[in-house]
């Protein structure tokens, strides 16, 4: 005897996968490709619960949406150059992973594909930390990479992306990578005792000259941030007590040209984080995240505030309560735009600035990442 309900569900079944059959289309894979013109926001997250698998996000600014990732390996370091549709990533990667042979490398992104076009190989001796600005530069030209080692000793790769030639440049003492402007073969290097060596490298790529000049800052009193704004031919730096250093590393030594005492009269704030300011070179304004109970070891404290300084006027324009900020920058291509990382609540904030009070809000935001620490908005 035939079972009935069986027969039935069997031909109900068939009918469904017919269906289903009709309804799926065949699909054809694609590249997709961003816009050139779209405001590119990236924040690099080294990942530290799982840092063999650092990670570079890329949002669009203007609705704050993930766009695509990058593979950042382990400690990978960010440089972007806009004008090439490039972005460079220096890491390093394990042969197993965690442990075996180490290759380190730096990958070059197409800036709109996503794509690795090109790798770079390196000696094993970057620095593997988290990702500044100051340790993985370009020369003003944009023909060299300038890349922080450390073994713990320290020295500077100078990197010729087209032929891939290298030159390792000792500095012994010495952390930060600022390019000088007008020289495009020569940069300068913050040291340990308090002052900055200049090394200008030979136009064959074989060799460079360093020059020391006397101490341009306090590294027991007042330490500076290593991450620096420049601000025309200078660099702005930031000290750990609020002091404003302006710095000029064109000459054959550094020197400062300016110090402003930004928290004079407000001994119990202080500036933190890891990109902890931001400066409108237009308009002469910084953006710095501030905390209060400032005390010794307190530099990496997230912001209570966002401080505007008008740089030209030497005054303080305005406060902003922001709170849980460790790394902030400006829009390059919008001065009333700052995006930043609220590492406490793992996000990432898009601020807006008024341009005649400079108080600030948060426009918007998106949940992301897990230790971040560079955000950088190039265009």
């Amino acid at each position: 005897m035939v079972n009935r309900l069986g027969l039935a569900l069997t031909f109900l079944a068939l009918g469904t996968a017919s269906g289903l059959a009709d309804d799926l289309k065949v699909e054809t894979p694609r590249v997709a490709t961003l816009s050139p013109t779209m405001q590119r926001v990236y924040v690099a997250d080294a990942a530290l619960p799982h840092m063999v698998d650092g990670r570079i996000y890329l949002l669009d600014g203007a609705d704050m949406s993930l766009k695509g990732m990058f593979e950042a390996g382990f400690a990978g370091m960010m440089l972007a150059a806009p004008d090439k549709h490039r972005l460079y990533v220096a890491t390093t990667f394990y042969e197993r992973l965690t442990r075996g042979k180490r290759s380190d490398v730096i990958q070059v992104f197409d800036d709109q594909s996503l794509k690795v076009v090109d790798e770079i190989p390196l000696p094993s001796r970057r620095a593997q930390a988290l990702s500044y600005r100051s340790l993985f530069q370009s020369s003003s030209d944009g023909k060299l990479l300038l890349l922080q080692n450390a073994t713990p000793a320290t020295s500077v790769m100078a990197v010729d992306p087209s032929s891939k030639r290298q030159l390792e440049i000792a500095s012994p003492g010495c952390y930060g990578i600022y390019p000088a402007m007008t020289r495009a073969l020569r940069f300068a290097t913050l040291c340990g005792d308090g002052t900055a060596g200049t090394i200008t490298i030979a136009a064959n790529l074989k060799s460079s000259e360093r020059k020391t000049g006397a101490k341009v800052f306090d590294p027991d009193g007042d330490p500076l941030f290593i991450h620096a704004e420049r601000d025309g031919d200078t660099y702005v730096f930031l000290s750990f007590k609020g002091k404003l250093v302006r710095m000029s590393v064109e000459g054959e030594t550094a020197a400062v040209t300016e110090t402003l005492d930004m928290a004079a009269g407000t001994s119990d704030w202080a500036p933190g984080g890891y990109q902890p300011f931001a400066v409108d070179a237009k308009a002469g304004v910084a953006y710095v995240l501030m905390h209060s109970g400032a005390s010794n070891g307190s530099h990496k404290n997230p912001s209570a505030e966002i401080w505007a300084y008008d740089l030209r006027n030497k005054r303080l324009a305005a406060r902003s309560p922001v709170t849980g900020l460790t790394s902030l920058t400006l829009a390059a291509s919008d001065p009333t735009t700052l995006f930043a990382i609220n590492l406490v609540d793992s996000k990432i904030v898009r601020l807006g600035i008024d341009s005649q009070t400079r108080g600030i809000k948060p426009t918007g935001e998106i949940k992301l990442g897990e230790t971040a620490a560079l955000i950088e908005a190039p265009r």
